[in-house]
């Protein structure tokens, strides 16, 4: 069990549609009946974050959320579609109609929130490739996954700088530790990456200045050392051919993508 779990309130009430009133109490039920039924479906987002990681919980980075955001695999599209249907959810038609080759979404019947879930990849300012990561132990994605999510955004907010500094004040950072923010993962993306490695060691440098405004007491690591640790590996990690040719453009050619870009 990773450290710092949510432990909901079995004591609260489902709605007609079986949808408890808590979002984060309904994205912890969601993911373990992701795992039950053994779906390739993962937590993602903020509400992965909160669910790991307790130092976001409370204190200067706590925030509400408003909806959720899962992974999952594209040649089980059908059966997401379904899970979704089955847990009370409403589809929507034309964007799933549209996009549903690579995104669907779905919504609460009183429309509370709603869900929004990518298939095989995310793609925002960067691309992470997510086959075969979406079918772990655990309700989210793992905790390198989480934090690689966060830092391939080129216009980050506090919202997601903030996220980012909790999962690396509650957790190590560290090799085949199943509890741990895996380096090997992290090194493999940024290494065959340039421009995903550029940004995510300016958003690492970022993490570390909000942690010096605004350290947290208590938590088990403190996060500059965390984010050194992490600049020297990526540092230090074997590059591809083809991020060392990119790396020689630089910042001559823009080397990420706009949320416009994407959607189209």
């Amino acid at each position: 069990m990773r450290p710092g779990r949510y432990t909901p309130d079995v004591s609260e009430p489902p709605t007609s549609s079986g949808i408890l009133d808590d979002i984060r109490a309904e994205a912890d039920r969601l993911g373990r009946a992701a795992v039950a039924a053994s779906l390739p479906l993962r937590l993602m987002g903020g509400l992965a974050i909160w669910l790991t990681s307790p130092a976001v919980r409370v204190g200067p980075f706590a925030r509400p959320y408003r909806d959720m955001d899962f992974a999952g695999e594209k040649r089980s599209a059908a059966r997401i579609r379904q899970f979704f249907d089955d847990a009370g959810y409403v589809p929507e038609k034309l964007f799933n109609a549209l996009h549903g080759a690579h995104r669907l979404n779905f919504g609460a019947p009183d429309g509370r929130w709603t869900i929004d879930v990518v298939l095989d990849e995310l793609a925002m300012s960067h691309r992470i490739d997510l086959r075969g990561r979406t079918g772990g132990a655990g309700t989210t994605l793992d905790l390198a996954d989480l934090l690689l999510t966060k830092l391939q955004v080129w216009e980050i907010n506090r919202k997601d700088l903030g996220d980012a500094l909790c999962l690396l004040a509650d957790h190590p950072v560290a090799e085949r530790d199943a509890d741990a923010i895996d380096l090997r993962r992290i090194r493999t993306v940024l290494g065959s990456d340039w421009g995903f490695c550029h940004t995510a060691e300016r958003n690492l440098r970022l993490v570390a200045d909000l942690w010096r405004e605004e350290p947290i007491a208590g938590v088990p690591f403190p996060v500059d050392v965390q984010v050194a640790a992490l600049l020297d590996a990526i540092g230090s990690a074997p590059k591809s051919a083809r991020w060392k040719a990119r790396a020689r453009v630089g910042e001559r050619v823009r080397w990420y993508e706009t949320p416009e870009e994407v959607r189209h």
